[in-house]
Formats: C-alpha cells, sequence, structure tokens
C-alpha cells in the first residue's frame, strides 16, 4: 500500500509515499514531543528569529509552494499565493509580539482556585 498526492483536476498521480510503520510513527512522536519541551526552554529572542527565518523561507518559496498547492489541491494560483503571503505574515506577527503575548500577566479575580 502506497499514499498517493494527486491533483484533484485531472486524477493524474503526483508523488507516491510508503506509509510509516508504527514503529516509525512512535519515533517521530517521541521527537516532536521532544522538541516541543526545547521549544519551551528557547528564549523569546531565538524563537523570534526563527519565526523571521520561517517567514523568509516561505516568501522566497513562494512561487513553488503556490505551485505545489494549486496541483495537489486544486486552489487557484492568485489564492495559493495569497495563503503563503498570509502564514509568512503571521510568522512574522508572532516574531515580533510573541514576547508581549506570552508575557506573565496577573488577573484579579474573587476566585480562591483557577
Amino acid at each position: 500500500m502506497t499514499i498517493a498526492s494527486t491533483n484533484p483536476a485531472t486524477g493524474e498521480t503526483l508523488k507516491t509515499f510508503p506509509p510509516d510503520s508504527d514503529a516509525v510513527i512512535e519515533q517521530k512522536l517521541e521527537k516532536a514531543a521532544s522538541a516541543a519541551k526545547q521549544w519551551r526552554r528557547t528564549s523569546f529572542a531565538e524563537r523570534a528569529q526563527r519565526m523571521s527565518r520561517a517567514a523568509a523561507i516561505l516568501e522566497q518559496r513562494k512561487d513553488a509552494l503556490g505551485r505545489l498547492m494549486t496541483l495537489e489541491m486544486g486552489k487557484l494560483r492568485k489564492a495559493a499565493l495569497a495563503e503563503i503571503e498570509k502564514c509568512a505574515s503571521g510568522c512574522r506577527y508572532y516574531a515580533e509580539n510573541a514576547e508581549r503575548h506570552l508575557a506573565p500577566e496577573a488577573v484579579q479575580t474573587d476566585a480562591r482556585r483557577s
């Protein structure tokens, strides 16, 4: 059995992928959990740098990614490019504002426990 990426407009198979075994999936999940723990310990400055880099990569590869989205999803090219630009903009927004949004904040409440 293989997993196929198919052009919805033509039915053409663009690429096939072998499915991962249960062991490989488990290994990938463990790696993702480890990366999430490491990310929590990453400084805001480093996070901002990485998010800015992600935005730059999206912008650099916009044409190729747009073509791929059009082939794999049947999106109009204009819509695909707009989605990529929106993702890049989101990355830049969080690079610039994450520290402020994630800063500890005291909240006044009458509750005894939260």
